[in-house]
């Protein structure tokens, strides 16, 4: 397992070529990707603690797997469509080596994230805006050593130039994950007092109306 994490974060294309030879590769690549998620989502849930702390360390995994789920046709098409000549095993294997970086990297950024989620006064504005923030800046590091590894992923299937398949792979993910993680939070700070979950709080709105909200909310705060 440690020589297969090492490969598909320092040396894709080993790994690459050793998933081609070994099918059963996903299933390791699942169960790293699973508990990175799993160490990300509990750090995030220690904000609030209570419930809070193992609903999200369920959440993380399934919000994951479940955009991927989601998109995983479309993502297949889109290969198809840019000349990539994929079967949808080799499909499934490039997707999960990428979203197992991600879910790995988050999950050595947890804790760190958890210390500072955890030391966060609630309920308070200010908490949420700067952990808000330090999120988003591992997701970027973490997305960016994923998309490093779909690249290397697409091209060692095609060995051409990806660019074109490996945007649309980015957008078509992160428009559908926002949607997801929409419908299944709440996340840091906004169970503030909540212990359970509600489909139906979780299927009102969208993604982006909810952050035009917040980012209103803010400025009214601030006096802008």
């Amino acid at each position: 397992m440690a020589a297969l994490l090492g490969n598909l974060l320092h040396k894709p294309e080993l790994h690459f070529r050793l998933a081609w030879r070994t099918p059963a590769v996903n299933h390791y690549l699942l169960a790293a990707g699973v508990l990175g998620a799993m160490a990300w989502g509990a750090a995030m849930g220690s904000h609030v603690g209570r419930a809070h702390l193992w609903i999200t360390t369920i959440k993380m995994p399934l919000f994951l797997l479940l955009t991927l789920a989601l998109c995983f046709p479309l993502m297949h098409i889109t290969l198809l469509v840019g000349g990539v000549k994929a079967r949808p095993a080799q499909t499934l294997t490039v997707a999960l080596s990428g979203l197992s970086a991600l879910a790995i990297c988050l999950g050595a950024c947890a804790p760190v994230v958890g210390l500072f989620c955890a030391s966060a006064p609630i309920p308070s504005m200010a908490s949420y805006l700067n952990l808000y923030v330090l999120c988003l800046v591992c997701g970027v590091l973490a997305g960016i050593a994923g998309l490093r590894v779909l690249a290397r992923g697409m091209r060692s299937l095609c060995g051409g130039p990806v660019r074109a398949p490996l945007i649309a792979w980015a957008l078509i993910y992160q428009f559908t994950g926002a949607q997801v993680a929409w419908v299944l939070r709440p996340w840091i700070g906004s169970s503030y007092g909540v212990d359970g979950y509600s489909l139906s709080h979780g299927l009102s709105g969208n993604f982006y109306m909810g952050v035009w909200a917040v980012l209103m909310r803010w400025l009214k705060e601030i006096g802008a």
